[in-house]
This record gives C-alpha cells, sequence and structure tokens, in this order.
C-alpha cells in the first residue's frame, strides 16, 4: 500500500525552491509512493496604476521583468524536477500556472484536492510557506507534510514512523490518512503526552494499537509527562531522540471571523519541524 498520486510543491518566486529540496522532496514522495507531479506555478503582477505614473516609475517593465524571472525559475526548477523523477521512476507530470503572488496557496489546495497529499519543503520565506501550508492543511481536504531540506534521505523507505495521538478528532483523522506510511514503516511508535491537553490520558494509546494491528500494522506505545513544558518541544524531544523519518499529527485550529487560529503543537510545527511532518486536520 502506498500513495499512488503525490503533488509536490516548488516556489519560483522570489526565488525558486533549492536543488536540494527538490532532490530530497523527491526522496521523501519516493518512500511514501508511486507517482509525483509537481507544481511550481508561475507569478503573475498585475498593475493598477494611471499611465502617468506608470510611465514615469517603469511599473510595467519592472513587473513584466519579475514575471519573466518567476517564469524562468519555474522552468528551470521543473525540469529538474523531471529530470530526477524520471530517474527515480516516480515521474506523474509537472504542471505551472500562472497565479499572483497571494492567489498560490489556494491555488495549491485547489490542485490537491484530487492528488493523494501534499508535500511541501520548508521555506526561507517564511510568510509564503506557512500561506501555502495553511491553506493546504485547512482548505483542501487532504493531508500534507511539511519537510526540511536537510533531512533524512530515505535510501531505505520509511524507517521510524512517530503518531502523536490524543485520542482527539484531528488525531484520528490524521492516522486514516497516513495508513499507506504507516504500513510502509519499519517501526511505529504511537506517543501520549499527558498532562498537556484532557483527552491524551494515559492508556489512550492502547485501542489504537488495536486498530492498527487490524490493518497489518504493529506498534509500540510511548507515553511521556509534558512536566508543564510545551507540547511542541516535547514533540521534538522524542522525534530527535526517536530518529523518526516522519512525524504524524492532526493539524489542530479553529474557526474565528473565518479565519483559523492554529494550535500550539501545530504552529510549533509549521515553524521549526523536526523532522517530516504528516498534517491532517
Amino acid at each position: 500500500m502506498a500513495f499512488k498520486d503525490i503533488l509536490l510543491h516548488l516556489e519560483s518566486y522570489p526565488d525558486p525552491t533549492p536543488d536540494q529540496a527538490v532532490e530530497q522532496g523527491l526522496a521523501l514522495c519516493r518512500a511514501l509512493g508511486t507517482q509525483v507531479t509537481a507544481l511550481a506555478p508561475q507569478v503573475s503582477i498585475p498593475l493598477k496604476t494611471n499611465r502617468l505614473a506608470d510611465f514615469a516609475l517603469s511599473l510595467g517593465e519592472m513587473a513584466k521583468a519579475e514575471e519573466a524571472r518567476s517564469r524562468q525559475n519555474a522552468q528551470a526548477t521543473l525540469d529538474l524536477f523531471e529530470a530526477r523523477a524520471q530517474a527515480l521512476g516516480v515521474f506523474g507530470g509537472r504542471l505551472s500556472p500562472q497565479a499572483e503572488v497571494f492567489e498560490i496557496p489556494e491555488l495549491t489546495a485547489r490542485v490537491a484536492r484530487t492528488r493523494d497529499l501534499c508535500v511541501i519543503p520548508y521555506g526561507r520565506e517564511a510568510a509564503t510557506y506557512q500561506g501555502v501550508a495553511e491553506a493546504m492543511i485547512f482548505s483542501s481536504g487532504r493531508p500534507v507534510v511539511i519537510f526540511r531540506p536537510d533531512g533524512p534521505r530515505f535510501e531505505q523507505g520509511l524507517g521510524t514512523v512517530v503518531v502523536a495521538w490524543d485520542n482527539s478528532r484531528s488525531a484520528a483523522a490524521a492516522v486514516a490518512a497516513a495508513m499507506p506510511a504507516l504500513a510502509s514503516a519499519r517501526k511505529v511508535v504511537v506517543l501520549t503526552v499527558t498532562n498537556e491537553k484532557a483527552s491524551a490520558r494515559s492508556g489512550a494509546g492502547s485501542d489504537l494499537l488495536r486498530h492498527l494491528e487490524r490493518h497489518g500494522v504493529r506498534a509500540e506505545v510511548q507515553e511521556f509527562d509534558s512536566a508543564g513544558a510545551k507540547i511542541g518541544s516535547v514533540l521534538d524531544h522524542v522525534v530527535l531522540r526517536a530518529e523518526a523519518d516522519l512525524l504524524v499529527m492532526g493539524a489542530f485550529g479553529q474557526s474565528r471571523a473565518r479565519e483559523f487560529i492554529l494550535g500550539g503543537a501545530t504552529r510549533s510545527m509549521l515553524e521549526a519541524p523536526p523532522a517530516p511532518v504528516f498534517l491532517a486536520h
């Protein structure tokens, strides 16, 4: 069992996704599934100015130059992706639609709705990267994996997968969505952090073990007392100690005035993922 249709999000503006991130993303996608399509949107910069101001400031020429830069970046990044994906036997296509910068997160979410999951490199441009990740989590209806380019290489597939289990609805959604990854991992650890959330009681992971066994996944339970520490720091510690290749967790958020306010653990993972993080809402 594997994810058969994965979307890899790549940036073209202001800077392209680094080559290392493209290669690392492909290695991760190959560990998770069989076919990968890359999405590298080209940025369009519409101008709403009067002719005099446009002439004086040459804004039109500047916009055209930036659009050309984005187009060239997208082409070069997708060429690299296609060459590497073909060599790995996972090439599933390439997409490069045109969109304004603020439209890219929702564009990615729409494209991802007909994929099994979306993989997103951790970006140096925090606002752009987090905007895409948040749109994926809350607007696509599909899971997302975020990763740092300097992470594991996945030569032997998935090693250890840690499941952050607090018996919540979002955690259950994440486990269900991640089942192909759990089934292919060499080791699965169900982690419950107690004294942090009311639903995360001692023994909460026992029935999840039964459920995973029904799906042919053998796992072990670990419990960790938060002792007042922030959940993000606890997850960091356990993931690094276990040398995990993947952390599976529910993405928690509350809707207020039509905006999502991310929970502490979700925000922590988006800002500094200790390993590739599989998120579902």
